[in-house]
This record gives structure tokens, sequence and C-alpha cells, in this order.
């Protein structure tokens, strides 16, 4: 019979660099199934938490800790170790009573940071990626982790863009506000050579109508350029989460 489809599985050098992998320690390791976030910015859940947080020593304990329902992601139980996760989502270790929020990471682009504060834990921004016209005048807006929104002409949100950042509150799955892509907001750069930096947007440049957009940020002691694209507003005085650097 011919070949159908894609490969089922993944060497360990051919791995992301999200994976954090010893890449010389074994041939083989877990290949991400297609979900809320991109392969090359994600992370298998296996991964996480065998190799990552520590919490299992092999694949065989990490089947077993997921049928129990020990892991939550965003509030629910997942129990596919090959899930990816990827930026701003929230891991629950429920034993523990433990929390884990993805988060930009200079050498491996995302990595798992502890959350500490229980206001902190409910709250997850998300940015909008798409912004289509549906039936009846709404709008739908995709976030960047594959969830949809739809809204009315009358709704506040109906003037958002894509950029923008949503809150969203997901044990009680509503929105409790959002955050413009735009001067004097706080941002999060989430990719390039200034992954991880925290600052305020300055400006908002489009230099050349074959070039992307360029955003300038004032950080605490200097200032840096990025694309638009690289950009994750996070709050407007101060970031509505808690970022561990800043």
């Amino acid at each position: 019979m011919t070949k159908k489809g894609g490969s089922r599985h993944l060497k360990r050098l051919a791995a992301p660099i999200t994976y954090k992998l010893p890449r010389k320690l074994g041939k083989w390791t877990i290949r991400i199934n297609p979900g809320p976030h991109p392969a090359d910015r994600a992370i298998p859940l296996g991964i996480l938490i065998r190799d990552i947080l520590g919490i299992a020593n092999n694949l065989r304990e990490v089947k077993y800790i997921l049928r129990k329902g020990y892991i939550k992601v965003d509030g629910k139980k997942i129990l596919d170790y090959h899930f990816p996760i990827g930026l701003m989502d929230v891991i629950e270790l429920v034993p523990e009573n433990k929390f884990y929020r993805i988060l930009p990471h200079k050498i491996n682009l995302i990595y798992p940071y502890e959350i500490s504060d229980a206001d902190d834990v409910l709250i997850k921004p998300l940015q909008i990626k798409n912004k289509t016209m549906v039936k009846w005048s709404r709008i739908q807006l995709t976030t960047h982790d594959g969830r949809n929104f739809l809204f009315d002409k009358e709704s506040e949100y109906y003037t958002l863009k894509p950029g923008d950042t949503l809150i969203y509150n997901y044990n009680e799955n509503k929105l409790d506000g959002y955050i413009r892509l735009e001067p004097g907001n706080m941002a999060l750069i989430t990719g390039g050579s200034k992954i991880g930096r925290l600052g305020k947007i300055k400006d908002i440049l489009k230099p050349h109508p074959l070039k992307p957009r360029i955003v300038r940020l004032v950080g605490d002691s200097e200032e840096y350029e990025t694309v638009f694209e690289y950009i994750f507003p996070i709050g407007s005085d101060k970031p509505i989460i808690k970022i561990p650097w800043y």
C-alpha cells in the first residue's frame, strides 16, 4: 500500500527547540498533535510533564498521571500526552495545587513559570490573530490559541483589531475586558532576538508598504524595536498577569 499523510514519528534530532531535550540520549521523542498552538511554538504535554517539570520519570508514568486527571490545562482535564501546550496556557497540578503559566523564554522560546497569586491563575490573555465578518453583521475574533468569539455591532469588542488582547476568565468562560495594541500600553515581545522583554509601546511605524510594521518600545533603561507580529499587549500601566522578571 502507498503511504498516506505525514509521518507520525519524530526523532530527537529533528525536534523543535521548544522541547528542551538532550538530543543524543535516545532516538525518538513525542510528536505533537494538531491543536490550539502551532508545532514550532508549543510543547507536547508529555514532554512538559516528564522532561521540563520532572513530575514523571518515563512515559508510562505520564500516561498514568493523565488518566487519573491530575493535570489540567486552562481548567480542563487533558488525557492526550501529545496535546500542544503554548503561550499563556495555565497548567494545573491538581494533587499539589500548583499552577504554571507558559511565557516567552530567550533560549527555549516558551517555558513554564510557577504562579503564586490566586487571582492571577484564572486570567488568560488572548491575542487576536484574525477578524472575520459573519452572518447578521456580526464579527468573529480568532485568538492565538484557536478560540473564536462572536460579537454584535452593539458590543464594545466590535471595534477590536488583530493584535489587540482579550482578557479571558477560563473558569467562568467570560471576557473581563481588552487591551489595545496602541502607544502607551504595556507589551511583551514573544519572538525574535528580543524575546521576553517587556516595555511600554512608544510608536508603531510603517516604514514601507512591502515591509512589516515596526513597534518601538521603552523599557526600564533602553528603547528597542521589533516587528508588529511579535508584540503581545499585556496591560495599560502594568501587566495584568505576573511576569517573573518584571
